[in-house]
């Protein structure tokens, strides 16, 4: 096409958007994500505000207005730090020059939550302690050793949580700074106040330094167990080449990725990975491209075979044409896809968010309830005031805002590295809770590749004959069909007659002419009929799905020869993929809409008994409902224009990355590579996912029911147990720990 006949696109700048991307700094909680949520909702035009605690991505969603603007992204940032100690950052671009967008940024870490500060602050804490529970902690220089050792790590390393307290309190917006805050600084305020104001008053310094600290050691610990879970993207982005070699003008040059364009030449030497989307136009080379297709066999690929970004080059060096830009690159896709899927919230997480949004409220009242309670029945002051910061501080929704989304990040990024892509964390929880899988036949089950299957002569005839004659005619044939049977001729060892004049007919077949007078035609039934023969009856084709009717003509003699039928083979790992799956107490179907006999033949073939063939695209909806009547949830498997529709009727569609566009658009779930089996990987990591999911979502509110009573001294009349302020801390931080560890469990296993 004419460049200049193209019709213009509109400037970026004028084409209105509306949906803002941008990263939130300073969450720590499913408290928090819920007050920035609430907190954005409550701006005018603002359709809905989703916010990810794992990545620190929010989307806000308008109706109708253009969320480009920048008075809008001021309103939604304003928004953002009328919530807490939040502050919005304009999103990046996350493309293979930009490998650290794959980790986590929600919770950045400032130089507070860095491991000097913390260790100094552990180690001022417990100078704190130690002089406290020493006889030189009742005199008054022990007093204001207290005041002096506990102060720096209060106010230095506090301040934040004091700060989100204050903005709480003034927007009605609670998370678990809040908690921490309104524990710590009760704490401290009232150990300042004892200090100058009544002597011999139980002083709180070190307990106040040492909540702040362990939270503080806390966050770190958990900042580097998350980074471990979100490393899978990171090493993915991170193996795309910054640099490439490009010719221009004759000359080899080092230019950045980013700057590379279509139809620019690159060359790739031995030991270097291909940095972007093309196809060899020089050399050849055995390139390993397990990184994106989780395939470990090396690759041959030579001109004008394609290669794509990331894979390594293992002998020869190549000169390859960008057919992709770098922010359309095969990496830069599956991380768009990954990051997709982890920061979309699962149904289950949304409602795990709700019961944080308004558990931190409702711990607040049961501290103060705590505290009265325990004066009431005639406890003194400090023992009750230390029960209720021990409620506050031990209640945090930590572990119920991690449960879900951190499982899906590990899932998400397992299944990545292993060729399989979720579109949405929602697609996980849906494919774990599939009962049945439907699968189309050709092209998915099968290769796409027709083979003979049985070779019908007419009476009198024989086999060898017919398929000698009809392959000697095909030789010139480009039609699938001619070339499986010209290759079945030569396989079985038949000495092939080189036709003196071949016509192709379209829509009917090809004729042949040969040496002595014959003539040969090989086509469809309506080239019977054309010729003047009647059409024979159907062949036991041991349930072909194509046939070709054989005619020759000799000496003015026109006869039929015979039939020869095909079909489509099943792929080598199509009857594993269907054990794997009885196995796992799935039921299979195979729905299709080629011939029934060829659909039960290749049923049989793969061990599938529930069957259905003959079904046009609507009919295959129709059938998809059935399955779910019969058995449950269903996941529905193809790769072509005439599955979408049932792909997108399925519970979770999944279609293979080589198949059609509108079948991936349709689909839930990507394979990379044309593997079968991937689809019971997909289906077994995605049971562990929601497994997992729901483990962590009992143990997050398992804690909290079993040690809030316990924080507020409930056995301690009975038992004489009790939870100090101190240990709460660290069972808040143990609780998070242990959330993240169990999804970490999901990086290894089957």
């Amino acid at each position: 096409m004419d460049r200049h006949s193209e019709a213009p696109s509109p400037p970026p700048a004028l084409v209105p958007k509306t949906r803002l991307e941008a990263r939130v700094v300073g969450m720590h909680c499913a408290g928090c994500v819920a007050s920035i949520e609430k907190a954005v909702v409550s701006l005018p035009g603002v359709e809905s505000a989703e916010v990810s605690l794992l990545t620190g991505d929010i989307a806000v969603r308008l109706l109708g207005a253009d969320a480009q603007g920048a008075a809008f992204a001021a309103d939604v940032a304003g928004a953002v730090e009328s919530a807490g100690p939040y502050r919005l950052e304009p999103a990046e671009e996350a493309g293979p020059e930009q490998p650290e967008r794959a980790g986590n940024t929600g919770g950045r870490l400032g130089w507070r939550d860095g491991l000097f500060p913390v260790a100094l602050a552990l180690a001022l804490s417990a100078a704190a302690m130690g002089v406290a529970m020493s006889g030189f902690g009742g005199t008054t220089p022990g007093r204001w050793s207290q005041f002096l050792l506990a102060t720096p790590v209060c106010v230095l390393l506090g301040r934040d949580f004091l700060m989100a307290f204050g903005k709480a309190l003034r927007h009605r917006a609670f998370g678990m700074d809040s908690l921490i805050g309104l524990g710590a600084g009760t704490a401290y305020v009232s150990s300042v106040v004892a200090l100058v104001g009544a002597s011999g008053s139980p002083l709180f310094f070190d307990t106040a330094a040492i909540i702040v600290a362990i939270v503080r050691l806390g966050r770190w610990l958990e900042a580097r167990a998350r980074g471990r879970a979100a490393d899978a993207l990171g090493e993915l982005l991170a193996f795309a080449p910054d640099q490439a070699r490009v010719v221009r003008r004759g000359v080899e040059r080092m230019v950045p990725v980013a700057r590379i364009q279509l139809g620019e030449l690159v060359r790739v030497r031995p030991g270097e990975r291909v940095p972007l989307d093309g196809r060899i136009v020089q050399g050849g080379a055995a390139m390993d491209e397990s990184l994106v297709s989780g395939e470990s066999v090396p690759v041959e690929r030579t001109a004008p075979d394609p290669v794509i970004a990331g894979a390594m080059n293992l002998t020869g060096a190549v000169e390859v044409e960008v057919t992709r830009v770098a922010s359309e690159s095969t990496i830069s896709r599956i991380a768009a896809s990954v990051r997709k899927a982890q920061t979309e919230k699962i149904p289950m997480q949304r409602i795990a968010d709700r019961v944080a949004g308004v558990f931190v409220p409702i711990v607040m009242v049961a501290a103060a309830i705590t505290v009265g309670g325990w004066l009431f029945a005639g406890g003194a002051m400090d023992f009750a005031l230390a029960r209720g910061v021990a409620v506050l501080v031990v209640a945090c929704p930590c572990a119920v805002g991690l449960a879900a989304p951190i499982a899906v990040l590990v899932a998400t990024g397992r299944s990545a590295r292993r060729g399989i892509l979720f579109r949405s964390g929602g697609a996980l929880e849906a494919l774990a809770s599939v009962r049945v899988v439907g699968l189309d036949k050709t092209g998915t089950v099968t290769t796409g590749a027709p083979v003979v299957v049985a070779v019908e002569p007419a009476p009198g005839g024989s086999a060898e004959n017919l398929l000698r004659l009809a392959a000697s005619a095909e030789q010139g044939s480009e039609h699938p069909l001619g070339v499986a049977l010209v290759t079945h001729a030569r396989q079985a060892g038949l000495a092939l007659e080189t036709p003196e004049r071949f016509e192709a007919l379209p829509g009917r077949g090809v004729s042949a002419s040969f040496g002595g007078g014959t003539t040969v035609w090989v086509g469809s039934d309506r080239l019977v009929r054309e010729r003047g023969l009647p059409l024979p009856p159907a062949p036991n084709d041991a349930g072909a799905s194509g046939r070709l009717r054989v005619l020759r003509e000799s000496a003015g003699r026109l006869e039929f020869v015979g039939s020869i039928g095909f079909r489509d083979r099943p792929r080598s790992e199509a009857a594993e993929l269907v054990r794997r799956l009885e196995a796992d107490g799935l039921a299979v179907s195979l729905v299709s809409g080629d011939e029934p006999a060829a659909v039960a033949a290749t049923g049989a073939e793969i061990g599938v008994r529930d069957i259905e063939g003959g079904l046009l695209p609507d009919q295959k909806l129709f059938a998809l409902d059935r399955l779910r009547d019969r058995y449950g949830p269903v996941a529905m498997v193809g790769d072509g224009i005439n599955d979408a529709p049932a792909l997108a009727r399925a519970d979770v569609g999944i279609a293979f990355a080589e198949g059609t566009e509108i079948a991936r658009e349709a689909a839930g779930v990507t394979l990379m590579r044309p593997d079968l089996r991937l689809v019971s990987v997909a289906l077994r990591i995605a049971r562990r996912a929601l497994r997992t999911i729901r483990q962590n979502l009992f143990w997050a509110f398992f804690y909290n029911v079993a040690a809030v009573p316990l924080a507020a001294g409930v056995l301690y009349p009975a038992t004489g147990l009790l939870l100090p302020p101190e240990a709460a801390a660290a069972a808040m931080a143990l609780s998070s720990l242990t959330v993240v560890g169990n999804a970490l469990r999901l990086k290894t296993g089957n």
